[in-house]
Protein backbone atom coordinates (compact mmCIF):
# COMPACT_ATOMS: atom_id res chain seq x y z
CA UNK A 1 0.00 0.00 0.00
CA UNK A 2 2.84 2.62 0.86
CA UNK A 3 4.16 1.95 -2.65
CA UNK A 4 0.87 2.64 -4.50
CA UNK A 5 0.82 5.74 -2.11
CA UNK A 6 4.03 6.99 -3.14
CA UNK A 7 3.46 5.95 -6.60
CA UNK A 8 0.47 7.75 -6.56
CA UNK A 9 1.80 10.63 -5.58
CA UNK A 10 4.50 10.66 -8.11
CA UNK A 11 2.13 10.49 -10.71
CA UNK A 12 0.39 13.55 -9.57
CA UNK A 13 3.17 15.10 -9.52
CA UNK A 14 3.83 15.03 -12.62
CA UNK A 15 0.46 16.02 -13.39
CA UNK A 16 0.89 19.32 -11.66
CA UNK A 17 3.61 20.07 -12.70
CA UNK A 18 2.09 19.26 -16.56
CA UNK A 19 -0.49 21.59 -16.08
CA UNK A 20 1.37 24.61 -14.41
CA UNK A 21 3.69 24.56 -17.39
CA UNK A 22 1.12 24.48 -20.05
CA UNK A 23 -0.68 27.19 -18.70
CA UNK A 24 3.10 29.37 -18.59
CA UNK A 25 3.33 28.25 -21.92
CA UNK A 26 0.39 29.36 -23.34
CA UNK A 27 0.52 32.45 -21.63
CA UNK A 28 3.69 34.09 -22.12
CA UNK A 29 2.19 35.91 -24.76
CA UNK A 30 4.94 39.21 -24.27
CA UNK A 31 6.16 38.35 -27.50
CA UNK A 32 2.87 39.53 -29.20
CA UNK A 33 4.08 43.02 -31.04
CA UNK A 34 6.81 40.82 -32.92
CA UNK A 35 4.20 38.93 -34.65
CA UNK A 36 1.19 42.37 -34.82
CA UNK A 37 2.92 45.27 -34.73
CA UNK A 38 2.90 46.11 -38.65
CA UNK A 39 -1.21 44.89 -38.12
CA UNK A 40 -1.44 47.49 -35.80
CA UNK A 41 0.37 50.10 -37.75
CA UNK A 42 -1.47 49.99 -40.33
CA UNK A 43 -4.98 49.22 -39.56
CA UNK A 44 -5.43 51.92 -36.68
CA UNK A 45 -3.21 54.12 -39.18
CA UNK A 46 -0.63 55.02 -36.47
CA UNK A 47 2.87 55.15 -36.50
CA UNK A 48 5.93 53.50 -35.63
CA UNK A 49 6.31 55.45 -32.56
CA UNK A 50 2.93 55.10 -30.84
CA UNK A 51 3.31 51.53 -31.70
CA UNK A 52 6.14 51.64 -29.18
CA UNK A 53 3.58 53.23 -26.62
CA UNK A 54 1.50 50.60 -27.59
CA UNK A 55 3.94 48.14 -26.42
CA UNK A 56 5.25 50.59 -23.36
CA UNK A 57 1.36 50.18 -22.16
CA UNK A 58 1.63 46.46 -22.19
CA UNK A 59 4.95 46.60 -20.42
CA UNK A 60 3.63 48.94 -17.64
CA UNK A 61 0.74 46.39 -16.56
CA UNK A 62 3.43 44.09 -15.68
CA UNK A 63 4.02 46.92 -13.13
CA UNK A 64 1.00 46.25 -11.09
CA UNK A 65 2.23 42.84 -10.39
CA UNK A 66 1.78 43.50 -6.70
CA UNK A 67 -2.16 43.77 -6.50
CA UNK A 68 -1.89 39.92 -7.48
CA UNK A 69 0.56 39.24 -5.00
CA UNK A 70 -1.39 41.30 -1.80
CA UNK A 71 -5.02 40.06 -3.45
CA UNK A 72 -3.70 36.58 -2.63
CA UNK A 73 -3.84 37.13 0.99
CA UNK A 74 -7.95 37.37 0.84
CA UNK A 75 -9.12 35.57 -2.24
CA UNK A 76 -9.11 31.73 -3.06
CA UNK A 77 -6.81 31.07 -5.75
CA UNK A 78 -9.26 30.03 -8.68
CA UNK A 79 -10.56 33.73 -8.43
CA UNK A 80 -6.64 34.70 -8.81
CA UNK A 81 -6.55 33.01 -11.71
CA UNK A 82 -9.74 34.12 -12.75
CA UNK A 83 -9.23 37.29 -12.95
CA UNK A 84 -5.95 37.26 -14.85
CA UNK A 85 -7.90 35.24 -17.53
CA UNK A 86 -10.48 37.75 -17.79
CA UNK A 87 -7.57 40.27 -17.95
CA UNK A 88 -6.61 39.00 -20.65
CA UNK A 89 -9.33 37.57 -22.73
CA UNK A 90 -10.55 41.08 -22.63
CA UNK A 91 -7.24 43.16 -23.70
CA UNK A 92 -6.86 40.58 -26.24
CA UNK A 93 -10.08 40.46 -27.51
CA UNK A 94 -11.15 43.87 -27.82
CA UNK A 95 -8.31 44.55 -29.86
CA UNK A 96 -9.04 41.75 -32.28
CA UNK A 97 -12.91 42.79 -31.93
CA UNK A 98 -11.62 45.64 -33.51
CA UNK A 99 -9.40 44.78 -35.75
CA UNK A 100 -11.72 41.64 -37.34
CA UNK A 101 -14.77 43.48 -36.95
CA UNK A 102 -14.15 47.31 -37.04
CA UNK A 103 -17.16 47.53 -34.71
CA UNK A 104 -16.40 48.94 -32.22
CA UNK A 105 -14.15 51.76 -33.35
CA UNK A 106 -11.67 52.27 -30.24
CA UNK A 107 -10.09 55.36 -29.58
CA UNK A 108 -6.09 55.96 -29.24
CA UNK A 109 -6.72 55.86 -25.57
CA UNK A 110 -8.75 52.54 -25.54
CA UNK A 111 -6.44 50.95 -26.87
CA UNK A 112 -3.56 51.66 -24.73
CA UNK A 113 -5.51 50.76 -22.01
CA UNK A 114 -6.64 47.29 -23.78
CA UNK A 115 -3.09 46.71 -23.68
CA UNK A 116 -2.42 47.46 -20.10
CA UNK A 117 -5.16 45.53 -18.96
CA UNK A 118 -3.91 42.65 -21.57
CA UNK A 119 -0.37 42.80 -19.92
CA UNK A 120 -1.58 42.62 -16.49
CA UNK A 121 -3.07 39.47 -16.73
CA UNK A 122 -0.04 37.34 -16.83
CA UNK A 123 1.21 38.97 -13.32
CA UNK A 124 -2.03 37.61 -12.11
CA UNK A 125 -1.51 33.96 -13.46
CA UNK A 126 1.92 34.11 -12.41
CA UNK A 127 0.90 34.57 -9.22
CA UNK A 128 -1.65 31.64 -9.51
CA UNK A 129 0.81 29.41 -10.80
CA UNK A 130 3.56 30.05 -7.33
CA UNK A 131 0.42 29.36 -5.37
CA UNK A 132 0.08 25.86 -6.74
CA UNK A 133 4.15 25.57 -7.10
CA UNK A 134 4.23 26.53 -2.99
CA UNK A 135 1.24 24.39 -2.33
CA UNK A 136 1.92 21.19 -4.19
CA UNK A 137 5.94 21.33 -4.51
CA UNK A 138 6.65 22.24 -0.58
CA UNK A 139 10.26 21.67 -0.73
CA UNK A 140 11.25 22.50 -4.38
CA UNK A 141 8.96 25.59 -4.84
CA UNK A 142 11.33 28.27 -6.77
CA UNK A 143 12.71 25.58 -9.03
CA UNK A 144 8.84 24.77 -9.87
CA UNK A 145 8.18 28.10 -10.75
CA UNK A 146 11.11 28.86 -12.59
CA UNK A 147 11.05 26.29 -14.57
CA UNK A 148 7.43 26.29 -15.54
CA UNK A 149 8.47 30.46 -16.28
CA UNK A 150 11.09 29.41 -18.59
CA UNK A 151 7.86 27.67 -20.69
CA UNK A 152 6.56 31.29 -21.06
CA UNK A 153 9.46 31.82 -23.52
CA UNK A 154 8.67 29.05 -26.03
CA UNK A 155 4.99 30.50 -26.55
CA UNK A 156 6.14 32.46 -29.40
CA UNK A 157 6.65 29.43 -31.01
CA UNK A 158 3.99 27.48 -30.41
CA UNK A 159 1.62 30.38 -31.45
CA UNK A 160 3.64 30.25 -34.58
CA UNK A 161 3.36 27.17 -35.13
CA UNK A 162 -0.58 27.61 -34.62
CA UNK A 163 -1.14 30.48 -37.16
CA UNK A 164 0.89 28.30 -39.78
CA UNK A 165 -0.83 25.40 -39.07
CA UNK A 166 -4.25 27.12 -38.98
CA UNK A 167 -4.23 29.33 -42.20
CA UNK A 168 -0.83 27.37 -43.76
CA UNK A 169 2.21 28.73 -44.36
CA UNK A 170 1.60 30.11 -48.06
CA UNK A 171 -1.10 31.86 -46.62
CA UNK A 172 0.17 33.95 -43.68
CA UNK A 173 0.30 37.49 -44.06
CA UNK A 174 -0.46 40.67 -42.00
CA UNK A 175 -4.01 39.57 -42.08
CA UNK A 176 -3.61 36.68 -40.48
CA UNK A 177 -1.50 37.92 -37.67
CA UNK A 178 -4.90 38.44 -35.88
CA UNK A 179 -4.88 35.48 -35.30
CA UNK A 180 -1.89 35.63 -32.63
CA UNK A 181 -4.62 38.08 -31.02
CA UNK A 182 -7.10 35.45 -30.96
CA UNK A 183 -4.93 32.77 -29.70
CA UNK A 184 -3.73 35.00 -26.85
CA UNK A 185 -7.19 35.62 -25.91
CA UNK A 186 -8.74 32.33 -26.43
CA UNK A 187 -5.83 29.90 -25.03
CA UNK A 188 -4.70 30.92 -21.69
CA UNK A 189 -8.72 30.74 -21.02
CA UNK A 190 -9.07 27.31 -22.22
CA UNK A 191 -5.97 25.75 -20.50
CA UNK A 192 -6.69 28.07 -17.27
CA UNK A 193 -10.26 26.79 -16.55
CA UNK A 194 -8.66 22.78 -16.84
CA UNK A 195 -5.47 23.53 -15.07
CA UNK A 196 -7.84 25.26 -12.09
CA UNK A 197 -10.23 22.48 -12.49
CA UNK A 198 -7.75 19.75 -12.08
CA UNK A 199 -6.30 21.90 -8.70
CA UNK A 200 -9.71 21.35 -7.44
CA UNK A 201 -9.47 17.95 -7.74
CA UNK A 202 -5.92 17.25 -6.53
CA UNK A 203 -3.17 17.63 -4.38
CA UNK A 204 0.51 16.41 -4.15
CA UNK A 205 0.97 15.88 -0.31
CA UNK A 206 3.97 15.08 0.87
CA UNK A 207 7.11 13.97 -1.83
CA UNK A 208 10.72 13.79 -2.33
CA UNK A 209 10.00 15.66 -5.26
CA UNK A 210 13.86 16.25 -5.67
CA UNK A 211 13.82 12.69 -7.79
CA UNK A 212 11.24 14.43 -10.40
CA UNK A 213 13.61 16.60 -11.87
CA UNK A 214 16.41 15.00 -13.34
CA UNK A 215 13.71 13.65 -15.54
CA UNK A 216 12.13 17.15 -16.22
CA UNK A 217 15.20 18.43 -16.93
CA UNK A 218 16.13 15.70 -19.87
CA UNK A 219 12.11 16.46 -21.39
CA UNK A 220 12.62 20.33 -20.83
CA UNK A 221 16.03 19.67 -23.14
CA UNK A 222 14.29 17.48 -25.69
CA UNK A 223 11.27 20.06 -25.84
CA UNK A 224 14.02 23.03 -27.21
CA UNK A 225 16.06 20.44 -29.08
CA UNK A 226 12.96 19.19 -30.77
CA UNK A 227 11.85 22.85 -31.00
CA UNK A 228 14.80 24.51 -32.76
CA UNK A 229 15.21 20.96 -35.32
CA UNK A 230 11.29 21.66 -35.89
CA UNK A 231 12.08 24.82 -37.25
CA UNK A 232 14.93 24.05 -39.12
CA UNK A 233 15.36 20.73 -40.36
CA UNK A 234 14.33 19.72 -44.21
CA UNK A 235 12.37 16.92 -43.12
CA UNK A 236 9.95 18.65 -40.76
CA UNK A 237 10.17 21.84 -42.92
CA UNK A 238 8.27 19.27 -45.78
CA UNK A 239 5.66 17.80 -43.26
CA UNK A 240 2.45 18.64 -43.57
CA UNK A 241 1.57 22.15 -41.21
CA UNK A 242 -1.56 20.67 -39.31
CA UNK A 243 0.52 17.29 -38.84
CA UNK A 244 3.61 19.78 -37.21
CA UNK A 245 1.50 21.33 -34.99
CA UNK A 246 0.32 17.82 -33.45
CA UNK A 247 3.49 16.93 -33.04
CA UNK A 248 5.01 19.83 -31.45
CA UNK A 249 1.90 20.12 -29.11
CA UNK A 250 2.38 17.00 -28.11
CA UNK A 251 6.07 17.49 -27.24
CA UNK A 252 5.05 20.49 -25.62
CA UNK A 253 2.69 18.53 -23.05
CA UNK A 254 5.49 16.11 -22.54
CA UNK A 255 5.20 15.97 -18.64
CA UNK A 256 1.74 15.63 -18.83
CA UNK A 257 2.45 12.61 -21.75
CA UNK A 258 4.07 11.31 -18.90
CA UNK A 259 1.53 11.48 -15.93
CA UNK A 260 -1.12 10.10 -18.24
CA UNK A 261 0.94 6.85 -19.43
CA UNK A 262 1.93 6.99 -15.56
CA UNK A 263 -1.88 6.77 -14.46
CA UNK A 264 -2.58 4.29 -17.31
CA UNK A 265 -0.02 2.17 -15.45
CA UNK A 266 -1.10 2.46 -12.23
CA UNK A 267 -4.94 1.45 -12.57
CA UNK A 268 -3.55 -1.48 -14.26
CA UNK A 269 -1.63 -1.87 -11.05
CA UNK A 270 -4.40 -0.58 -9.03
CA UNK A 271 -6.83 -3.24 -10.40
CA UNK A 272 -4.43 -5.95 -9.16
CA UNK A 273 -4.19 -4.65 -5.44
CA UNK A 274 -6.83 -5.69 -3.13
CA UNK A 275 -10.07 -4.16 -2.70
CA UNK A 276 -9.33 -2.00 0.46
CA UNK A 277 -6.51 -0.66 -1.71
CA UNK A 278 -9.03 0.17 -4.45
CA UNK A 279 -11.01 2.14 -2.41
CA UNK A 280 -8.15 4.64 -1.37
CA UNK A 281 -9.39 8.16 -2.44
CA UNK A 282 -7.79 9.97 -5.64
CA UNK A 283 -7.48 13.17 -3.09
CA UNK A 284 -4.02 13.88 -0.79
CA UNK A 285 -4.52 16.42 1.49
CA UNK A 286 -1.50 18.58 1.67
CA UNK A 287 -0.96 19.71 5.50
CA UNK A 288 0.54 22.82 6.68
CA UNK A 289 0.86 24.81 3.21
CA UNK A 290 -0.52 27.72 3.82
CA UNK A 291 2.93 29.09 5.59
CA UNK A 292 4.95 28.61 2.64
CA UNK A 293 2.42 30.34 0.27
CA UNK A 294 2.59 33.46 2.69
CA UNK A 295 5.72 33.17 4.08
CA UNK A 296 7.51 35.48 1.67
CA UNK A 297 4.76 38.35 2.67
CA UNK A 298 6.08 39.88 5.67
CA UNK A 299 6.12 43.62 4.89
CA UNK A 300 6.43 44.51 8.73
CA UNK A 301 9.18 46.65 8.08
CA UNK A 302 8.85 47.38 4.06
CA UNK A 303 8.84 50.84 4.28
CA UNK A 304 12.47 50.83 6.41
CA UNK A 305 13.58 47.95 3.43
CA UNK A 306 12.36 50.35 0.42
CA UNK A 307 14.34 53.21 1.77
CA UNK A 308 17.36 50.99 2.38
CA UNK A 309 16.79 49.29 -1.16
CA UNK A 310 16.71 52.61 -3.12
CA UNK A 311 19.76 53.80 -1.47
CA UNK A 312 21.84 51.08 -2.26
CA UNK A 313 24.69 51.58 -4.97
CA UNK A 314 23.96 47.60 -5.68
CA UNK A 315 20.37 48.55 -6.39
CA UNK A 316 21.09 51.01 -9.23
CA UNK A 317 23.91 49.06 -10.91
CA UNK A 318 21.36 45.99 -10.91
CA UNK A 319 18.34 47.95 -11.96
CA UNK A 320 20.53 50.02 -15.34
CA UNK A 321 22.41 46.59 -16.12
CA UNK A 322 18.39 44.85 -16.51
CA UNK A 323 17.73 48.01 -18.31
CA UNK A 324 21.05 48.14 -20.74
CA UNK A 325 20.66 44.50 -21.36
CA UNK A 326 17.51 42.65 -20.61
CA UNK A 327 14.77 44.90 -21.47
CA UNK A 328 17.10 46.07 -24.91
CA UNK A 329 16.97 42.60 -25.76
CA UNK A 330 13.00 42.72 -24.82
CA UNK A 331 12.70 46.00 -27.42
CA UNK A 332 14.89 44.08 -30.09
CA UNK A 333 12.24 41.03 -30.24
CA UNK A 334 9.32 43.25 -29.88
CA UNK A 335 10.53 45.35 -33.18
CA UNK A 336 11.76 41.86 -34.78
CA UNK A 337 8.79 42.09 -37.68
CA UNK A 338 9.46 45.59 -38.45
CA UNK A 339 13.33 45.21 -38.34
CA UNK A 340 13.10 41.98 -40.54
CA UNK A 341 10.47 43.38 -43.25
CA UNK A 342 12.51 47.12 -43.26
CA UNK A 343 15.36 44.59 -44.23
CA UNK A 344 13.96 42.98 -47.42
CA UNK A 345 13.33 39.66 -45.14
CA UNK A 346 10.18 38.16 -45.82
CA UNK A 347 9.79 35.26 -43.08
CA UNK A 348 9.42 37.39 -39.57
CA UNK A 349 7.23 34.23 -38.48
CA UNK A 350 10.22 31.91 -38.79
CA UNK A 351 12.59 34.55 -37.18
CA UNK A 352 10.10 35.11 -34.41
CA UNK A 353 9.38 31.04 -33.92
CA UNK A 354 13.16 30.84 -33.84
CA UNK A 355 13.95 33.96 -31.30
CA UNK A 356 11.20 32.04 -28.79
CA UNK A 357 13.19 28.84 -28.99
CA UNK A 358 16.48 30.29 -28.01
CA UNK A 359 14.68 32.20 -25.32
CA UNK A 360 13.46 29.21 -24.06
CA UNK A 361 16.90 27.58 -24.45
CA UNK A 362 18.41 30.50 -22.51
CA UNK A 363 16.11 30.07 -19.48
CA UNK A 364 16.46 26.14 -19.34
CA UNK A 365 20.18 26.07 -19.22
CA UNK A 366 20.13 28.89 -16.36
CA UNK A 367 17.77 26.70 -14.64
CA UNK A 368 19.48 23.37 -15.37
CA UNK A 369 22.70 24.95 -14.40
CA UNK A 370 21.35 26.70 -11.47
CA UNK A 371 20.08 23.26 -10.36
CA UNK A 372 23.42 21.37 -10.65
CA UNK A 373 25.37 23.97 -9.23
CA UNK A 374 23.49 24.63 -6.03
CA UNK A 375 25.73 23.30 -3.40
CA UNK A 376 28.74 24.04 -5.20
CA UNK A 377 30.65 27.27 -5.92
CA UNK A 378 31.69 26.87 -9.36
CA UNK A 379 31.17 30.37 -10.52
CA UNK A 380 28.30 33.18 -8.94
CA UNK A 381 25.10 34.62 -10.67
CA UNK A 382 26.30 37.75 -10.89
CA UNK A 383 29.62 36.50 -12.60
CA UNK A 384 28.01 34.16 -15.07
CA UNK A 385 25.66 37.30 -15.58
CA UNK A 386 28.55 39.20 -16.92
CA UNK A 387 30.03 36.40 -18.83
CA UNK A 388 26.63 36.45 -21.07
CA UNK A 389 26.39 40.19 -21.09
CA UNK A 390 29.43 40.55 -23.45
CA UNK A 391 27.86 38.78 -25.90
CA UNK A 392 25.21 40.86 -26.33
CA UNK A 393 27.13 43.97 -27.82
CA UNK A 394 28.53 41.96 -30.13
CA UNK A 395 25.47 40.79 -31.52
CA UNK A 396 23.86 44.09 -32.07
CA UNK A 397 27.01 45.47 -33.66
CA UNK A 398 26.83 42.51 -35.75
CA UNK A 399 23.45 43.55 -36.92
CA UNK A 400 25.27 46.51 -38.93
CA UNK A 401 26.62 43.94 -41.47
CA UNK A 402 24.22 43.19 -44.73
CA UNK A 403 23.87 39.61 -44.24
CA UNK A 404 20.76 37.67 -43.72
CA UNK A 405 23.41 35.29 -41.67
CA UNK A 406 24.07 38.10 -39.27
CA UNK A 407 20.31 38.96 -38.89
CA UNK A 408 20.17 34.81 -37.67
CA UNK A 409 22.97 34.67 -35.29
CA UNK A 410 22.77 38.17 -33.22
CA UNK A 411 18.85 37.33 -32.96
CA UNK A 412 19.76 33.90 -31.41
CA UNK A 413 22.45 35.65 -29.58
CA UNK A 414 20.36 38.23 -28.13
CA UNK A 415 16.87 35.99 -27.36
CA UNK A 416 19.62 33.01 -25.34
CA UNK A 417 21.14 36.07 -23.34
CA UNK A 418 17.47 37.62 -22.31
CA UNK A 419 16.26 34.07 -21.18
CA UNK A 420 19.27 33.51 -19.25
CA UNK A 421 19.65 36.58 -17.84
CA UNK A 422 15.95 36.40 -17.16
CA UNK A 423 15.98 33.43 -15.27
CA UNK A 424 19.24 34.30 -13.48
CA UNK A 425 17.88 37.57 -11.74
CA UNK A 426 14.78 36.31 -11.30
CA UNK A 427 15.98 33.28 -9.10
CA UNK A 428 18.90 35.43 -7.46
CA UNK A 429 18.21 39.15 -7.01
CA UNK A 430 19.38 38.60 -3.59
CA UNK A 431 22.78 37.65 -4.42
CA UNK A 432 23.29 40.91 -6.87
CA UNK A 433 22.07 43.42 -3.89
CA UNK A 434 23.85 43.56 -0.73
CA UNK A 435 20.93 45.17 1.04
CA UNK A 436 18.50 42.79 3.17
CA UNK A 437 15.81 44.42 2.00
CA UNK A 438 13.96 41.63 -0.30
CA UNK A 439 10.29 41.56 -0.50
CA UNK A 440 8.68 40.30 -2.96
CA UNK A 441 6.25 43.73 -2.53
CA UNK A 442 9.60 45.96 -3.28
CA UNK A 443 11.25 43.51 -6.07
CA UNK A 444 7.72 43.61 -8.30
CA UNK A 445 7.03 47.24 -7.36
CA UNK A 446 10.25 48.78 -8.37
CA UNK A 447 12.27 46.43 -10.34
CA UNK A 448 10.09 46.10 -13.46
CA UNK A 449 10.08 49.69 -14.03
CA UNK A 450 12.86 49.33 -16.01
CA UNK A 451 10.98 47.42 -18.64
CA UNK A 452 8.35 50.24 -19.78
CA UNK A 453 11.33 52.40 -18.81
CA UNK A 454 13.85 51.32 -21.25
CA UNK A 455 11.16 50.22 -23.71
CA UNK A 456 10.04 53.49 -24.04
CA UNK A 457 13.32 55.07 -24.43
CA UNK A 458 14.57 52.81 -26.71
CA UNK A 459 12.08 52.56 -28.79
CA UNK A 460 11.36 55.50 -29.03
CA UNK A 461 14.56 56.28 -30.15
CA UNK A 462 14.10 53.09 -32.64
CA UNK A 463 10.96 54.69 -34.19
CA UNK A 464 12.44 58.53 -34.25
CA UNK A 465 14.91 57.33 -36.50
CA UNK A 466 12.57 55.05 -38.72
CA UNK A 467 9.99 57.63 -38.89
CA UNK A 468 12.71 60.36 -40.07
CA UNK A 469 13.83 57.88 -42.32
CA UNK A 470 10.73 56.50 -43.69
CA UNK A 471 8.72 57.97 -46.67
CA UNK A 472 5.96 59.37 -44.07
CA UNK A 473 2.19 58.99 -43.69
CA UNK A 474 2.87 56.21 -41.75
CA UNK A 475 4.60 53.88 -44.81
CA UNK A 476 6.94 51.32 -44.52
CA UNK A 477 11.05 52.63 -44.65
CA UNK A 478 13.16 50.19 -46.47
CA UNK A 479 16.62 49.81 -46.46
CA UNK A 480 19.38 48.49 -43.75
CA UNK A 481 21.69 51.39 -43.61
CA UNK A 482 18.37 53.84 -44.00
CA UNK A 483 16.30 52.58 -41.22
CA UNK A 484 18.33 50.60 -38.99
CA UNK A 485 21.85 50.85 -39.17
CA UNK A 486 21.79 53.77 -36.46
CA UNK A 487 19.44 52.63 -34.50
CA UNK A 488 21.69 48.78 -33.97
CA UNK A 489 24.84 51.22 -33.54
CA UNK A 490 23.41 53.04 -30.70
CA UNK A 491 22.01 49.72 -29.23
CA UNK A 492 25.27 48.03 -29.36
CA UNK A 493 26.78 50.94 -27.86
CA UNK A 494 23.92 51.08 -25.21
CA UNK A 495 24.34 47.29 -24.07
CA UNK A 496 28.19 47.71 -23.76
CA UNK A 497 26.98 50.02 -20.49
CA UNK A 498 24.84 47.41 -19.41
CA UNK A 499 27.89 45.04 -19.91
CA UNK A 500 30.44 47.01 -18.31
CA UNK A 501 28.19 47.51 -15.30
CA UNK A 502 27.24 44.25 -14.85
CA UNK A 503 31.19 44.05 -14.70
CA UNK A 504 31.04 46.21 -11.49
CA UNK A 505 28.11 44.64 -9.84
CA UNK A 506 30.06 41.59 -10.40
CA UNK A 507 33.31 43.19 -8.49
CA UNK A 508 31.10 45.03 -5.86
CA UNK A 509 29.24 41.65 -4.89
CA UNK A 510 32.53 39.67 -4.67
CA UNK A 511 33.87 42.51 -2.54
CA UNK A 512 31.42 42.92 -0.22
CA UNK A 513 31.47 38.43 0.05
CA UNK A 514 34.71 38.72 1.04
CA UNK A 515 34.07 41.29 3.93
CA UNK A 516 30.49 39.41 5.71
CA UNK A 517 33.85 36.14 5.26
Amino acid sequence: MGNQLGFKQYLLSWLILGGITLLQAMSGTRFIYSACSNLMKRHYGISRMQVNNLIVASESGKVFGCFPIAAKEYLPEWMILVIGLMFGSVGYGALYLSISTNYPSLSYGQILFFNVLAGNSICWINTYCDLLAAKNFKHTQDTVTELASGYSGLTGKIYTSLVEGIQGRKLVSEDSSKIYLLLSCLAPATVGLAVALLNCVINVGEYEEAKLFPFVFVIVIATGVYAFIENTAQPFTQMSLQLRVVNFMLVVMLPLVVALLMGARYIITLAKCDTQNTNEGVKITVENHETVVTEKLAVGNENNGLKELVKSVDFWLFYMMNMCGVTLGMVYLNNLEIISESQGYHKPLFLLATSSTFVFFGRVFSLVFTWYTRETSIISKPALTMLIMTSMPLAFFLLIISSKMCLYISTCIIATGLGAITAIVASSTSEFLSTNSNSLINQTSIIPTNVPLGTFLFGYLASLIYDRDGSGDHQLCLGRFKCHHLTFTIWGFISSIGTILSFSLYIRTRKNHSQKL
